[in-house]
């Protein structure tokens, strides 16, 4: 086998960058990138088609420039931003069973971390215009780690509080003392020269005997703590350079693809970058680049009047090079000051720059831009317009003819309303005859206007469109206009979600997944959400949403809001159709689509820690309110039931009393024939008394009559009988 070539030295490795970056497309150092930058910027800010003052043959002729360069731009970015306006645009695809709530725990808290942490929006309409106005737009997604210096000062401290104080505070953390001054010194000096030292030296007593002084300190401390975190930036075209045979918008598998940026000296150093090598590199100076895109002078002035802020140059190239010697090429990145001095060589398995387009141009890297298709018409409207302009101007102040020695001149250049002009002849003075402005400028103006709408500025004259549109056919007419004229700025917009947007999220998901410590919490709408970004899986999937345009968010609008109508009405009648999450879900999306991104402030999700506790409080209380329910309901049937048994016994009490009435009439005719008896059973013993009487009247008059008489009267009498 045939050895493996030698590793490559550092100063080829800086030859073949700077050679390949010469070589690219796009950066300062290619001359023709300059027009391509410096052009669409001019023609944007309504620099071009201009004349300058100094060229100009008539100095007070019209230099008006028409401005449809940015007119298209601004309008076609009004309407494509609010597509991006949702809270989630980017949701990672689950890679198998069980990965769904994973994967949507990452979407929210990524998308999240996109919009308010790292200013999504502003970014995204920035890459936007980019791409409106160069044909392609970069973003870089990397994390930043840089040393974060604090320095802070103690007085009055103890040796114990020392030893706290100069301890971390945080993780990667240096403590370095910068000055310290031992406050008790000079005392103890003072003491020394004292006359009570003096007189215990004279008595033969040792002044160390003295109690002694505590030592103090005065310190001022340096605290130098490592701190990383995930940037994200738009990068201005000029500073992005990629192999000339590059031929997709995607940089993931570009040959080499240059970061060239300005960065002051101490950014550098704090970057870790070796602070020897970094005064080496010269100071930068502008470019042709900013020069277009300022407006002013001191907007691109690089110069700085102190060392550490100085401007230097710095490429960040993502090369593939075989660096190694095993004849396979594999990424690095490199970083070169000012094009001849390393600064670091690292491997690495991705780019941090992320492209897109806003038009795609097949096989290419650079896209469509919509400078190209607005420039005709600037400079066909600008001429047009200045006619206009000038001919007006010429109405109202005509030029004049007069006869040389019969006018006086300066009444004549003195031009004032109601002004006198001496002459000698009425004919002295006369108007030169002007140009008129042809009916087919005007016409030209109109077909310049219907094909900017039709090259992509069609956002301009949409209002006027939706009114005509509404006189014609009502409402549904207007959105079926407005959503046809949207639909190649929706192209535009999923176009720029295929490209940028999703390898912005890729990324972002990457650094925070190996670089991110502890957890992760945000407040998505009313719920927390928690993860370990540590524990995520890698994600290469993504899946990006972009919004409504505002004709297709009224038409959605619409068709939700007869949704809610209809949930009502399965909701009244009981239906297993409806459920208050689904409904939640309706109402929320309406109100997104109205432009409300927080509807948990009006409402609340069932399926947050509110709603669940909402929705356990007022289980609660319908099992209290059934509870009670059952309650009244036992004791309305306990009513009946009493009440039925009331009837009963009022019935039995009738019955019993309609018997105890025949009984007391019984009974009454009983005692009515008792007293008959009794009043004959009193009248017979009445009778027997009185017998009983006579007996007992006899029975005596026989005692008498035999106690007189001595005899049995008895026996007689009743012989007698």
């Amino acid at each position: 086998m045939a050895n493996k070539p030698n590793q490559m030295s550092d100063d080829q490795l800086v030859s073949i960058c700077m050679e390949e970056i010469s070589r690219g497309i796009g950066g300062g150092l290619d001359a023709e990138n300059d027009n391509d930058i410096s052009l669409p910027l001019d023609y944007y800010l309504g620099k071009l088609p201009g004349i300058p003052a100094v060229t100009a043959k008539d100095k007070s002729a019209s230099r008006y420039v028409s401005m449809d360069v940015m007119d298209g731009i601004e309008a076609t970015v009004a309407e494509i931003m609010p597509t991006f306006s949702t809270d989630s645009i980017g949701f990672y695809v689950p890679s198998g069973e069980g990965d769904e709530d994973s994967a949507e725990a990452e979407s929210a808290l990524v998308n999240y971390l996109f919009f308010e942490e790292y200013n999504g929006w502003t970014l995204l309409q920035e890459l936007l215009k980019d791409a409106l106005l160069h044909r392609n737009c970069t973003a870089k997604v990397y994390w930043d780690e840089r040393a974060n210096v604090v320095y802070e000062e103690y007085e009055n401290v103890n040796q114990a509080a020392l030893q706290q104080i100069l301890a971390p505070t945080a993780p990667r953390q240096e403590v370095e003392i910068c000055e310290q001054v031992v406050d008790g010194e000079e005392e103890m000096q003072a003491m020394e020269k004292t006359p009570e030292r003096n007189m215990l030296v004279e008595m033969g007593v040792s002044p160390d005997l003295a109690p002694p002084i505590q030592e103090t300190f005065h310190i001022r401390i340096k605290r130098t703590t490592i701190v990383g975190k995930p940037v994200i930036k738009s990068l201005s075209p000029e500073e992005v350079i990629v192999n000339g045979d590059h031929n997709s918008p995607f940089l993931d598998d570009a040959r080499v693809v240059c970061h060239e940026k300005a960065e002051t000296s101490s950014s550098l150093i704090a970057q870790g970058f070796d602070p020897e090598v970094v005064a080496l590199l010269p100071d930068y100076s502008t470019n042709i680049e900013s020069l277009s895109r300022s407006r002013e002078s001191e907007e691109f002035d690089y110069s700085s009047s102190h060392e550490a802020t100085a401007i230097k140059r710095v490429f960040e190239c993502y090369i593939l090079v075989d660096y190694d010697g095993d004849g396979i090429a594999e990424r690095r990145k490199v970083v070169i000051g000012d094009g001849d001095h390393l600064l670091a060589n690292d491997p690495v398995n991705s780019v941090s720059l992320v492209g897109g387009v806003a038009t795609l141009m097949p096989h290419k890297y650079k896209g469509i831009s919509l400078f190209e298709r607005l420039r005709e018409i600037q400079d066909t409207k600008t001429p047009l317009i200045r006619s206009v302009v000038d001919a007006t101007q010429l109405a109202a102040n005509p030029r004049m003819g007069v006869i040389t020695g019969e006018v006086n001149i300066d009444d004549l250049l003195t031009s004032r309303t109601g002004g006198l002009v001496r002459a000698e002849n009425p004919g002295s003075v006369f108007e030169l005859p002007k140009g008129e402005v042809s009916q087919t400028a005007y016409s030209l103006l109109s077909y310049m206007n219907e094909q900017r709408k039709e090259r992509g500025g069609s956002a301009i004259g949409m209002a006027n469109t939706a009114n005509a549109a509404v006189g014609q056919g009502g409402d549904h007419t207007m959105e079926r206009v407005m959503s046809s004229m949207e639909l190649t700025n929706s192209l535009i917009a999923k176009s720029m979600g295929e490209t940028v947007i999703r390898g912005i999220f890729i990324e972002l998901h990457k650094l925070i997944r190996e670089n991110y410590e502890g957890e992760l919490q945000a407040r998505v709408g009313s719920r927390w959400i928690k993860s370990m970004p540590s524990q995520w899986q890698s994600r290469a999937n993504v899946s990006v949403q972009i919004g409504s345009s505002n004709a297709e968010r009224v038409r959605q609008a619409n068709v939700l809001r007869e949704a809610i109508q209809l949930q009502e009405k399965l909701a009244g009648l009981g239906s297993v159709m409806f459920e208050e999450s689904k409904a939640y879900t309706t109402i929320s999306q309406v109100m997104k689509l109205e432009g409300i991104k927080a509807p948990d402030r009006f409402f609340t999700d069932p399926e947050s820690e509110e709603g669940v506790q909402a929705t356990q409080g007022k289980q609660q209380q319908s099992e209290a309110m059934r509870q009670q329910e059952e309650l009244v309901q036992q004791a309305m049937a306990k009513a009946q039931n009493d009440m039925a048994t009331g009837e009963l016994m009022k019935g039995q009490a009738a019955l019993q009393a309609q018997q105890a009435k025949v009984q007391i009439e019984s009974m009454k005719q009983e005692l009515d024939r008792m007293a008959a008896m009794v009043d004959a059973a009193d009248k017979a013993d009445e009778t027997q008394y009185k017998y009983d009487k006579m007996a007992t009247d006899e029975a005596l008059e026989l005692t008498k009559l035999e106690l007189q008489y001595g005899t049995d009267v008895k026996a007689t009498n009743e012989e007698n009988k």
